[in-house]
């Protein structure tokens, strides 16, 4: 017998989908209290309270009266009683996929939140007579409810808005202080392109908030009013990632045939995959490329494309983890809503395409196991893999249709050249299109580079002759793969010397792409040579550009090119490669800087002549080239630690190590930096030492690696004091001091802390004075002592005034934080909300999810203390949600203290009829 218990609307339960009459009355309270708490204990004496609504019978007759209840509601409900005794109460015992409350917040988890909200059937408990059920436990559900609408709407956004702003306007006439809708309300009528009743929307619910509630709109709605007055397109649009097709496509009939045909003859299967394979440079991403152009329109919710680099001897296979992330970035999730990696992020990656349309290429794949994680849910979606090996896994276990691509035969490989340089230049030489089609050994990669060479007006038969004298070393025509490496060579004599310098130093660039920047650098040209040299291996076919103006090379391209690089003399090789090495380096500085502040450079050379240094002029533009070049820099660390150049494997870790942290990237930091830190030591350069000893110590802490954290610190310190820097000593006091915190070893961090006091307070650096002013006065909060702590923290914000602080550093905010925590510790609940509020946007604007979360469960604890439970399940469910979509969740510490609190609030009885 299958049972099921709903709450989402009327009370019921059904047995094999028939309904059972639930005893009206107490026997309908008593059960809809269970349900709600399920699997929880709950109290006899709470259950004689909520069944007679506070004015139970008399003590001596009340447990009997409630046992009485019970029997009968026990009776009523037949095989389907779910309500058993345990000492001192009851507890409904049902399976997770039993009740509705459970599968609701299960796919709200998932992130699948219009199956979530179709669970729902009206009212919660509508047929429920209680007025403490409706006023303690309704009001929260009500909530999660609108948190999962709000979320819908979040996905919908992203498509078709139009239909969005009528029940917008019809959920802000029910939720009129809601700023979510309403910031919701006006991205629908920006992206519908009515901008001017968008910011006319905008103004309306500023005067409202000012009137009714005296304050400013939220980040939100100031995020959506930033919109529209920029006129920026959101992200949330329909992804259009596919590149350009190529455009003198010829052959390949059977093989697109056979890809439509899946189509057409298997919809609605799970999910339809394609899996193309073939040797390097036989046309396989062409081939995907110019189908998913031809069937794009039968997939409305757009394409999504990557490159997974299966085979790119110079830079690592693309992660498949990283790749889901990219793409729901793309699908318009916002960072902090994503999760980090493994299955949560998996399954929000299939949650977000499972109700989509789509068609995904994923392109140069190495192995199956790289793309299992990417496959979608949904059975509406269509997978195309290329890849050189033949993916049987793929084939066998998720029912891909291989498609087995040969090199072109010769009457295809002629009408390529016919479609790239015209009829009649191939039929005057048919001896040499003869020559050169069996040279290319059938492959487009090297029929192209060869198509491209006769468009500057060379004759047929000049180049024939010219491939014909190519060094036979270079070439297997029995074998494509090899082949092609003499077409490159010759393709590349061809070329200005420029251009051709240009393209074997790109051998030594770590990839996998690079910046007109890096290539000035790398080759020491002016960036405007520099930009013709790239221009021409463009037009050569040696070197391709994307929509972002960035350059990568097809692998095969990228392997000869690391050929020739190696052929070059030492002191040509030595020197490219640290004009390379400089100008990330100074990138890295000059980045890091924007999102940092009161720190002294750790690049302090000048450029060497040839050297690009790129101007970085706010945050926004670092976060940006961040993220643009982390990989790349990845790359260069190793390549860098292979070259024994030292100072450039600990210098770029220790200044990305903010960004890495601020995107969750922490697994990935703690290898660089290990490498940074024996790169520090092979120097002997002490100073490095304790910086990287810092920064590993900070990674570790994240991981509650208490140990190895203080190890690490106390050599950081040990490292430091030779040099005599109290203020470096500070800092790395501090850290000490908040890893014994964590520990709860509160004195021993006051200790830690009240040792170097003497020594710093009549320092110069206001900021860094500041900084353990702060520190100092937290240590003085957590043991009690919160006056103390009160002066302390105000004079910290008097050092920190005293400086020109840029919003990107932790030390201010957390110092508004402590004077929250405070206020809050000593009563001032109000004082407290209002300067936690002024935390909250500093962490926000400093972009540190687990920062936001803590700030924001500080700020339910205040609500709650005021009796503002609303409010605090408000702030609460946002931090869950921003923990939950960050990269920082596996490692964050105050998960649990979020369940708890939101378990507090689903608990409380207050006598004055406040709800949670």
């Amino acid at each position: 017998m299958i049972v099921e218990y709903r709450v989402l609307g009327p009370l019921e339960v059904l047995a094999d989908g028939e309904p059972i009459a639930v005893p009206a009355g107490r026997g309908r309270v008593l059960l809809a209290t269970l349900l709600l708490r399920a699997n929880e204990f709950v109290s006899v004496d709470e259950l004689v309270d909520r069944v007679w609504e506070g004015a139970p019978p008399a003590a001596e007759r009340a447990h009997k009266t409630l046992q009485t209840v019970v029997l009968r509601l026990r009776r009523a409900l037949g095989a389907a009683n779910c309500v058993r005794t345990v000492s001192g109460g009851y507890r409904a015992e049902v399976a997770p996929e039993q009740l509705d409350l459970t599968r609701f917040r299960a796919l709200v988890e998932q992130g699948e939140f219009r199956a979530a909200l179709g669970l729902w059937r009206g009212p919660v408990l509508a047929d429920v007579a209680s007025e403490a059920l409706h006023r303690e436990d309704v009001p929260p559900l009500v909530e999660e409810h609108v948190v999962a609408l709000e979320r819908r709407i979040d996905e919908d956004l992203a498509r078709d808005t139009d239909v969005l702003v009528p029940e917008l306007r019809a959920l802000i006439g029910k939720h009129p202080l809601r700023e979510t809708f309403w910031a919701q309300l006006v991205l629908a009528l920006h992206r519908s392109n009515q901008q001017a009743e968008a910011l006319a929307v905008y103004e309306e619910v500023r005067r409202s908030l000012a009137d009714e509630l005296g304050v400013d709109p939220g980040q939100r709605l100031r995020d959506a009013h930033r919109q529209v007055l920029s006129g920026e397109v959101p992200s949330g649009g329909v992804p259009r990632q596919l590149p350009a097709g190529v455009p003198h496509f010829v052959g390949r009939e059977r093989e697109l045939d056979r890809l439509t045909e899946l189509v057409r003859t298997r919809p609605g299967e799970p999910v339809l995959i394609s899996a193309i394979n073939g040797i390097g440079g036989v046309g396989k991403t062409a081939l995907a490329v110019q189908w998913a152009h031809q069937q794009a329109d039968r997939f409305p919710d757009g394409q999504l494309y990557v490159n997974l680099r299966g085979f790119d001897s110079q830079a690592e296979p693309a992660d498949p983890m990283s790749v889901a992330r990219d793409f729901l970035v793309a699908l318009g999730f916002a960072s902090h809503e994503i999760p980090t990696s493994g299955e949560p992020l998996v399954a929000a990656y299939r949650s977000a395409l499972a109700e989509r349309r789509m068609l995904l290429v994923l392109d140069n794949a190495r192995d199956v196991e790289q793309v299992r994680p990417l496959l979608p849910g949904g059975a509406a979606n269509l997978v195309v893999v290329t890849s050189r090996n033949r993916l049987a896994g793929l084939v066998a276990r998720e029912g891909a249709l291989p498609v087995a691509l040969d090199v072109l035969d010769e009457r295809q490989a002629v009408a390529l050249l016919v479609e790239r340089v015209g009829a009649a230049r191939v039929e005057a030489e048919p001896d040499a299109v003869r020559r050169l089609v069996k040279r290319c050994a059938g492959l487009p990669l090297a029929l192209s580079i060869v198509a491209a060479r006769a468009a500057y007006g060379d004759s047929l038969g000049t180049l024939a002759d010219e491939l014909d004298d190519e060094r036979l070393d270079a070439l297997d025509i029995d074998d494509p793969t090899t082949g092609v490496r003499g077409v490159f060579s010759w393709s590349l004599r061809s070329v200005s010397e420029p251009a051709a310098r240009t393209f074997v130093l790109l051998g030594l660039h770590p990839g996998p792409d690079f910046a007109l920047s890096a290539v000035a650098s790398l080759t020491a040209l002016p960036a405007a040579e520099a930009r013709r040299a790239l221009a021409e291996l463009v037009a050569g076919s040696l070197v391709q550009v994307g929509a972002s103006g960035r350059y990568s090379q097809h692998d095969l391209v990228r392997d000869y090119a690391a050929e020739r690089a190696a052929e070059l003399p030492a002191q040509v090789r030595d020197a490219a490669v640290h004009r390379m090495f400089e100008h990330y380096l100074h990138l890295t500085q000059n980045c890091w800087q924007r999102l940092q502040f009161n720190i002294p450079p750790v690049v302090t050379e000048p450029p060497s002549p040839g050297v690009v240094v790129e101007e970085v002029p706010d945050s926004d533009v670092a976060w940006a080239r961040f993220g643009a070049e982390y990989p790349v820099l990845f790359g260069t660390v190793e390549r860098a630690n292979e070259l024994g150049a030292d100072h450039v494997v600990w210098r770029v870790p220790f200044m990305l190590h903010g960004y890495l942290s601020r995107q969750g990237y922490m697994r990935e930091a703690v290898g660089l930096h290990r490498l940074g830190l024996a790169a520090a030591q092979r120097l002997g350069d002490v100073e490095a030492q304790s910086l990287m000893h810092r920064r590993i110590a900070a990674i570790l802490m994240s991981f509650d690696d208490y140990g190895e954290t203080e190890f690490h610190l106390r050599e950081a310190i040990r490292c430091a004091r030779p040099g005599g820097n109290v203020l470096a000593e500070a800092h790395l006091r501090r850290g000490l001091a908040f890893a014994y915190e964590r520990q709860g070893r509160l004195a021993d961090a006051l200790d830690v802390l009240a040792e170097i006091h003497p020594r710093i307070v009549g320092q110069d650096d206001s900021y860094e004075v500041g900084r353990h002013l702060a520190a100092l006065g937290r240590a003085h909060h957590t043991v009690g002592q919160h006056e103390r702590a009160l002066q302390l923290c105000l004079q910290a914000a008097e050092k920190f005034a005293e400086t020109d602080f840029n919003g990107q550093d932790e030390g201010p905010c957390g110092n508004t934080e402590t004077l929250g925590d405070i206020h809050h510790a000593l009563g001032r609940h109000t004082e407290a909300v209002v300067i936690y509020r002024r935390a909250l946007q500093m962490w926000r604007d400093m972009r540190t999810a687990t920062n936001i979360a803590d700030c924001l469960r500080k700020m339910s604890e205040a609500f709650i203390a005021m009796g503002d439970a609303v409010q605090a399940r408000e702030c609460l469910l946002e931090a869950v949600q921003i923990i939950k979509g960050s990269q920082d969740s596996t490692y964050y510490q105050g998960a649990e203290d979020l369940q708890d609190l939101l378990a507090r609030l689903d608990r409380i009885e207050d006598a004055d009829g406040t709800t949670a």
